[in-house]
């Protein structure tokens, strides 16, 4: 526990606490098994991926746009900001995110139309 309070990078902390937590071998091990990057080509059913550019865990450079952009299955939207899962909005923001609005579109949308959903 002391290495992990002792930790300064992200990088750090997954090598001393979610490595061992979920028994990775290896810091290298975990992020290739997290990584969408491998399974995206494989995703057979309508996806909508939300990123933002100044997402710290995840980003710019690491995002596989090239790779998502080959999958008709997949929905990619990069805002400028966001952070983290936060889409947050507003002085108080408690209620619906644009996140949870953007998600709940991408469901209603497949439920309403399926198949019939072009590529943009």
């Amino acid at each position: 526990m002391n290495l992990v309070m002792k930790a300064k990078t992200i990088r750090e902390f997954d090598k001393q606490f979610t490595t061992v937590m979920f028994g990775y071998p290896s810091v290298e091990a975990y992020y290739e098994d997290a990584s969408p990057y491998h399974k995206l080509k494989k995703i057979g059913i309508p996806v909508l991926c939300l990123n933002s550019l100044d997402d710290a865990f995840s980003p710019n450079h690491a995002i596989p746009v090239d790779i998502a952009k080959q999958n008709t299955n997949i929905a990619l939207i990069l805002t400028s900001y966001g952070g983290h899962i936060g889409f947050l909005e507003g002085l108080w923001p408690r209620k619906c995110t644009y996140m949870d609005r953007i998600f709940k579109q991408f469901v209603q949308a497949v439920f309403e139309h399926g198949r019939k959903i072009v590529t943009v």
